[in-house]
């Protein structure tokens, strides 16, 4: 079935290049191609093949930006990843995005997909999002940055990540006036309906994956919660022993968060205890362990922590459970903040400046 946008069919571009963010092409390509939009892949040169960055789409440009006319499209798409940087060099990409704004198209941008605006000069005194690592450079470019799932502002539309996308394509659906078979497009505002559901039928994020990347996430503070006990049992400074309770007991909240999360989704929360191997191994550590030595192990426990919940925020397409996961990053980096502090603090005059280099005097 064939869905109309007023009197014609939709045409949709995507703006395309090598190393694009898989779920940021396939989720609004596979909706709107459900909704019956023609959607056009743009590229930059005649015969590429362009890869996704996780190796799970690989897609062939249907036209070229040197071909083609804004006029032609009810909108243009900017997915993210490293494609953006190589799109802003193309005049011809950039040259139809100046087009198209000045023609009031709607223009849709996710994650980095922002940047191509921002060499286009296009978000100058505009409200905007975009992926957080590059929000100093939209602020440079004249724009407001807006941590929010999608923003709207006229005919520009614009997301943050991954976990955005369902958000974000039926933000798109809802302008182009276009609709699904059998499916009821939910307000955009909605802070319960179930996100993933949306992104698993358009190619993100299934169930089994974020019950996966919950786990992985509950089987890390499980475990350096287990951590963090011992190293408060075992530290005699007193500032120390202080701030390992108060991360312990951050990470006890995340745990419940988690097992709520898992239950949400209808999953029975099992958790596997820590090996007698790997616990006589950690308390055997533990016994010839000084102060300085849990704090930087400790350190390293937490920035592990940092790491792992932000690659998994960017995994996936449900804005609950990236939602969460960012929430454990931004605390699990505050308590880095803190434990680095102390760790400098506390390393005092054991703190050796480096050699001076001796350089040969040439007469």
């Amino acid at each position: 079935m064939v869905y109309s946008n007023g009197n014609k069919q939709a045409r949709i571009g995507i703006l395309l290049e090598n190393h694009f963010e898989d779920f940021e092409f396939k989720i609004p390509y596979t909706a709107l191609k459900q909704a019956g939009s023609e959607v056009v892949v743009i590229g930059s040169r005649m015969n590429d093949e362009y890869q996704g960055k996780r190796g799970k789409e690989s897609v062939k440009p249907d036209a070229t930006a040197t071909e083609i006319r804004a006029e032609d499209f009810d909108c243009i798409i900017i997915p993210g990843g490293n494609a953006p940087d190589r799109i802003r060099a193309n005049p011809n990409a950039i040259r139809l995005i100046i087009d198209a704004m000045a023609q009031e198209k709607l223009i849709a941008t996710v994650c980095h997909g922002i940047q191509v605006l921002i060499e286009a000069d296009q978000i100058r005194d505009k409200q905007v999002t975009g992926f957080r690592s590059i929000r100093k450079d939209i602020e440079n470019a004249g724009a407001t940055y807006i941590d929010e799932p999608v923003v709207v502002q006229g005919n520009l539309i614009t997301a943050r990540q991954p976990g955005d996308l369902p958000i974000f394509t039926t933000v798109i659906l809802t302008r182009l006036n276009l609709s699904l078979e059998n499916t009821n497009l939910p307000d955009v505002s909605d802070l319960i309906y179930e996100w993933w559901q949306l992104g698993e039928i358009w190619g993100g994020s299934t169930r089994g994956d974020l019950v996966n990347a919950l786990n992985t996430a509950l089987t890390g503070e499980n475990y350096t919660a287990k951590a963090f006990e011992l190293y408060a049992e075992k530290a005699t400074d007193f500032g120390l022993k202080t701030v390992l309770e108060e991360i312990l007991v951050t990470k006890r909240q995340h745990i419940d968060l988690l097992k709520n999360r898992l239950s949400k989704l209808g999953e029975n929360i099992t958790w596997q205890t820590l090996g007698s191997e790997a616990f006589a191994t950690w308390q055997s550590w533990m016994v010839s362990s000084d102060n300085l030595e849990i704090l930087r192990r400790a350190l390293g426990d937490i920035q592990t922590g940092v790491v792992d919940s932000y690659h998994l925020c960017n995994q996936l397409s449900d804005p609950f459970t990236v939602a969460l996961l960012t929430d454990i990053e931004s605390n699990l980096s505050r308590h880095e903040i803190r434990l680095s502090e102390l760790y400098r603090a506390r390393l005092g005059s054991n703190v050796k400046p480096p050699m001076p280099t001796t350089m040969a005097v040439v007469g």
